[in-house]
């Protein structure tokens, strides 16, 4: 049998670790990314934040957050508050319904961290974030490596 991709492999487990957060997120009327959201915006604690935000941390395109966001507002989970900056953005907070959400959402998400490296020694989990910090980087400009790379 020949050896995995490790594309394979990735896929596999970006798949089931979002069967699981839709699974527990069902009870809760919500989505999977919609708990993601959810952490996003607590962690980022009184940082403003944008759909623009939401769009980069997630890769999603600006109508996939549009939507996503809108469905949000509209469970009364975030507002939409005109930036006091720029009229023309909308800064998004947690609602009270949304901030009751966090600590459901932040253990179910610390759970699924623990889950994946369960059975890692110490040094091999931190050497699995790194793995992952750098393949979460492929196609992101590193400052310096543009010229030593030629390009």
């Amino acid at each position: 049998m020949p050896n995995r991709r490790l594309g394979a492999w990735l896929r596999d487990a970006e798949h089931q670790m979002s069967f699981e957060m839709n699974e527990f997120a069902r009870p809760y009327d919500l989505t999977g990314m919609q708990m993601s959201v959810i952490d996003f915006l607590s962690r980022r604690g009184t940082a403003d934040t944008y759909q623009l935000d939401v769009e980069r941390e997630f890769h999603v395109q600006r109508s996939t957050a549009s939507v996503m966001i809108k469905r949000m507002v509209e469970r009364d989970l975030v507002s939409r508050e005109v930036a006091s900056n720029d009229s023309r953005k909308r800064q998004l907070r947690l609602t009270l319904k949304g901030q009751r959400l966090v600590p459901i959402v932040t253990a179910h998400l610390e759970q699924q961290d623990a889950k994946i490296v369960a059975g890692l020694t110490a040094n091999e989990a931190a050497a699995f974030r790194h793995a992952l910090q750098k393949v979460a980087q492929w196609g992101k400009s590193i400052p310096g490596e543009e010229s030593a790379n030629g390009k």
